[in-house]
């Protein structure tokens, strides 16, 4: 399992910076063309929050202290696989320029690997023998809700982005492609499950890694809007509802991270 968290860490590491930091030339750098720009930065932004979250956890020791994403990582993955093999005909694989399709090829090969890998090696986890350590500090009841109902919106949104994606236009602030949307929704449910994850562990150190990552997801996309601020329509109720869903993401896991960090220095 810390392999696949090292190893998978440095796979999204190396998309989230071609899509942030590369969005407009995704004709070039990546496994297939994302338009608008936001849309690639947007889905940069999940991929650098994933690595934080992935080689933190794969540093720790205990496993009850690094598993608070695992189950979202694996929903993530199977739906990303899925999406692209409904729209296989949309990625760079017979592109004739090497970047493009080399970039289409390992993308193709590490979903294709990546989900039965980790659906066999995490129950191998599951019914490795011990228990959880003492806890770092119990989360209060208000904040495990309020995780809860956010991740529940994640999941919901996710779930209809990915099986009606022409509803983009309804619920999403700027114009999405049905790759993009499911691309997206796969986002959207992973997260929303860590955000469950969060809330039925209860503990602040189990989950510190995850809400640093979410801190630098809700940063990200903040930078991604003010990049871009032509593309996102933010009178509708899709924009309004973006910012106020990245707001309380970001107090919230600035909270969370602060009452990790206290709870981390009175166990010690």
């Amino acid at each position: 399992m810390r392999a696949i968290l090292v190893i998978g860490g440095g796979f999204v590491l190396v998309a989230g910076l071609q899509l942030y930091v590369l969005s407009e030339h995704t004709d070039y750098w990546f496994a297939w063309t994302i338009e608008p720009a936001l849309t690639a930065a947007f889905l940069g932004a999940f991929y650098l929050d994933a690595c934080v979250l992935a080689l933190f956890s794969a540093r720790e020791r205990a496993w009850d202290r690094a598993r608070v994403g695992v189950q979202g990582v694996l929903a993530f993955i199977w739906l990303t696989l899925l999406a692209t093999l409904i729209h296989l005909d949309k990625f760079h694989l017979d592109d004739g320029r090497l970047i493009p399709t080399a970039a289409a090829w390992i993308w193709l090969t590490i979903y294709v690997l990546e989900p039965p890998v980790l659906s066999v090696v995490y129950p191998l986890q599951l019914r490795s023998p011990g228990g959880d350590g003492p806890g770092g500090g119990e989360i209060p009841r208000w904040f495990r809700v309020g995780s809860a109902a956010i991740g529940a919106l994640l999941v919901i949104v996710g779930a209809i982005l990915f099986v009606a994606p022409s509803s983009a236009g309804d619920l999403w602030a700027w114009t999405l492609t049905p790759l993009t949307a499911r691309a997206a929704a796969a986002w959207l449910v992973g997260q929303g499950l860590v955000l469950a994850a969060i809330a039925r562990d209860g503990d602040w150190v189990r989950a510190r890694w995850a809400f640093l990552s979410m801190i630098g997801l809700a940063v990200l996309q903040g930078v991604a809007l003010a990049r871009y601020p032509g593309t996102f329509e933010l009178g509708g109720a899709p924009g309004i509802g973006f910012v106020a869903v990245l707001a309380i993401l970001l107090a919230g896991s600035c909270y969370g991270w602060l009452a990790a960090r206290r709870a981390s220095s009175r166990s010690r």
